[in-house]
């Protein structure tokens, strides 16, 4: 009777941890490259090994980016550390600038990564995208070893998923898009649910509302965008990715929004599920209830991942000099001198010493600002691309308002990686 009735205290215990698709069936492991399974496998995926129990103290790598005329030389948006924390996981970041010694000895601590949104460079030769490659190779490495290891990417990380993938220059592989501070909606690619492990546990209202015109809890917000069309075109995203939905921007212009590898755990959305709970600055982002479900689920399922993972620090100390804890977030959106075109983040971490040369930014001279320009010499901030209410009306400025400065860092350009002036340290 005692045995039967801590069976069942057991089976509720993960239940209420970890959620019933983990408690229920989701295993990892080591056969045929590191792949996906529950009780019903998943399109490609197979079934792996899990531990017996799931880690309690999970710890997510959030990759920082480079920043220039800020308190730093390189930033995470607030958002992603709380939104980890949402499931009970704790916040790493990963300096992008490290060693390659100082990079393993974190991979080796830490259960997942997340590549954050934001607004960097993604040449192929980057120093940031450079960091990012080392880490996939190794998490794909701990997958294939039988060590489960996810990796989430959203909006700029999205994107650089697919380059990490294909090695294609994200000057080939995206397209602009009008969707800057664009809360919209999902088209569900078919049978999604049946064939995604990301998907298959959503409940309903979540699932159908992200779909919802009446709700638009998808929050876009990215001036560039993946065709779906480019999955053909580069063969490897097809063998590599599932696309789970597309959404298309202002003009009718469609992308990729939310993808999911076949065979590894790693997932992205062009679109931001971190914002809903955590973003009030920027007017646009949907704080329904839906809007804050999905963020709930999203992140509850990528840290069930996590606590699969075999990693640990090597000590307790180490552990407690990792974490976020040690930092202290800027409140950036404060400091936003033109707050009705805000499209940064509430709160910013920062790190690394200022004053550093410029992260490589992009070509020049046409691509941004101005070295020479006096102006530049002092922090930046974002803003929204106004777009155009009536295209039709003969007039090719935007009718919201007197146009503000635009958002020209996300300009991209052509050609490899040189040196740019200051530019503006945050971003959408």
């Amino acid at each position: 009777m005692v045995t039967r009735w801590r069976a069942a205290l057991a089976a509720l215990v993960a239940l209420v941890l970890v959620g019933a698709p983990a408690a229920r069936a989701a295993r990892w492991g080591s056969a045929a490259g590191g792949v996906i399974a529950s009780e019903q496998p998943r399109g490609d995926l197979e079934g792996h090994h899990k531990h017996k129990e799931p880690y309690g103290r999970p710890l997510i790598g959030i990759l920082t980016q480079p920043c220039h005329d800020c308190p730093g030389d390189s930033y995470v948006a607030a958002a992603f550390v709380k939104w980890v924390e949402l499931s009970g996981a704790r916040a790493v970041p990963i300096h992008f600038r490290k060693s390659d010694a100082e990079l393993k000895r974190v991979f080796k601590s830490i259960n997942g990564i997340v590549f954050p949104g934001g607004l960097t460079w993604l040449w192929l030769d980057a120093p940031y995208v450079i960091t990012a490659r080392k880490l996939f190779k190794w998490a794909l490495e701990a997958n294939d070893k039988g060590d489960v290891f996810p990796i989430w990417g959203t909006c700029l990380g999205f994107q650089l998923l697919h380059i990490l993938v294909s090695d294609v220059s994200r000057n080939d592989l995206l397209i602009e898009t009008d969707s800057v501070a664009h809360p919209t909606t999902l088209e569900w690619a078919e049978d999604v649910r049946e064939k995604s492990a990301l998907l298959e546990d959503m409940p309903d209202d979540l699932f159908d509302g992200l779909a919802d015109p009446d709700q638009n809890i998808a929050m876009q917000n990215h001036e560039y965008g993946l065709p779906p069309h480019h999955y053909d075109k580069w063969p490897v995203l097809n063998d590599w990715f599932r696309i789970l939905s597309t959404s298309v921007d202002r003009n009718g212009t469609e992308y990729v929004s939310t993808m999911e590898a076949r065979k590894y755990p790693f997932f992205g959305s062009q679109w931001h599920p971190e914002k809903p709970p955590f973003e009030f600055a920027m007017t646009e982002v949907p704080h329904s209830a839906n809007a804050i479900g999905v963020s709930q689920y999203l992140a509850n399922k990528f840290v069930s991942f996590a606590r699969q993972s075999k990693h640990r620090p090597e000590s307790l100390e180490m552990e407690l000099e990792m974490v976020m804890n040690n930092f202290q977030a800027v409140f950036t959106a404060r400091e936003e001198p033109d707050p009705e075109n805000y499209d940064g983040p509430d709160m910013t971490y920062f790190f690394g010493t200022p004053g550093l040369p410029p992260e490589p930014v992009g070509p020049q001279p046409d691509d941004g600002p101005s070295p020479d320009d006096p102006d530049n010499n002092k922090p930046h901030f974002p803003h929204h691309h106004k777009h155009d209410d009536d295209p039709d009306d003969g007039d090719d400025t935007d009718d919201d308002d007197d146009d503000p400065p635009s958002r020209g860092d996300h300009h991209h350009g052509h050609g490899k990686y040189v040196e740019a002036g200051p530019r503006p340290w945050m971003w959408a």
